[in-house]
C-alpha cells in the first residue's frame, strides 16, 4: 500500500533535549495509526466492491465498516476508483514477484507471456468476478483517476522490460518500440478478460508474439 506525506513539525529547534526527543514517537504513532485507518478503510472498500460492484458500492457503508466517518473515506482515496487503481497496482506487484521467481529464459517471449497470463487469470479466482471485472472495466472508463497511466504499472513495466530483453536477443524487431508494443498487449489482454473471452487468451498471446518476431 502507498503511504502518504509524514506528518512535520516546523519552527525553531528548541535548545533542551527533553524536549525534542518525545516528538519522533508522537510522530510515529500518529503515522501508524493513520496507516491503520487507511488499511481498514481500504479493507472494507474492497469487500464492498465485491458486494455490490464499484458504481453500487455505497461510501457510508463502507465508512460505517471500517468504524470511521464519510469524509475519512475521502481523506486517504478522493474517489472510489482510487481504491480499485491501489488495489490493482498491489495485485501487479504481486504477480511480477512471482515471475520474476518463476520466468523462462528471458527471449522466451511466448512462454513469458502465456505465464503472465495464467497468473492473472489466477488473480481473478482471488479478487473474484466483481471486483475483478470492475478494475479492468475501469482501463476503459472515463472516471479512471487521470494521473493514472498504464505505463506505470508494475505489470506493464514488466511486459515492457521483457519485450526489450527479447528485442535485444533478436526475437524482436530492432524496430519496434517496447513501451508501445507492451501497452498495446496489456490493453488487449485486459480488453479480452472484461468480456469474458478465456478461452481466445493462449491464441491472442501467440497472435501477439508472432507480430513482434523478427523476419
Amino acid at each position: 500500500m502507498t503511504s502518504g506525506n509524514e506528518i512535520l513539525y516546523g519552527g525553531d529547534v528548541p535548545s533542551s533535549p527533553s524536549t525534542t526527543e518525545p516528538a519522533a514517537p508522537v510522530v510515529g504513532v500518529r503515522e501508524a495509526q493513520r496507516l491503520q485507518t487507511r488499511a481498514r478503510v481500504f479493507d472494507a472498500a474492497v469487500a464492498e466492491f465485491g458486494r455490490s460492484g464499484l458504481a453500487g458500492a455505497d461510501v457510508a457503508a463502507i465508512a460505517a465498516t471500517a468504524g470511521v466517518a464519510r469524509g475519512t473515506f475521502y481523506f486517504h482515496f478522493p474517489t472510489k476508483e482510487h481504491v480499485l487503481v491501489e488495489l490493482e497496482r498491489a495485485e501487479e506487484a504481486k504477480i511480477v514477484e512471482t515471475l520474476d521467481t518463476q520466468a523462462p529464459a528471458p527471449d522466451d517471449l511466448l512462454s513469458l507471456l502465456t505465464l503472465l497470463v495464467h497468473r492473472v487469470l489466477a488473480a481473478e479466482e482471488r479478487l473474484g468476478p466483481v471486483v475483478f471485472k470492475d478494475m479492468l472495466g475501469l482501463h476503459f472508463s472515463a472516471t479512471r483517476p487521470i494521473e493514472d497511466e498504464l505505463s506505470e504499472h508494475p505489470l506493464a513495466g514488466f511486459v515492457i522490460a521483457a519485450i526489450a530483453d527479447a528485442q535485444a536477443a533478436g526475437r524482436v524487431s530492432r524496430d519496434a518500440d517496447p513501451g508501445e508494443l507492451g501497452v498495446i498487449f496489456l490493453t488487449g489482454l485486459f480488453a479480452l478478460l472484461a468480456i469474458g473471452a478465456t478461452a481466445s487468451l493462449d491464441r491472442y498471446v501467440l497472435t501477439i508474439v508472432q507480430g513482434m518476431e523478427e523476419r
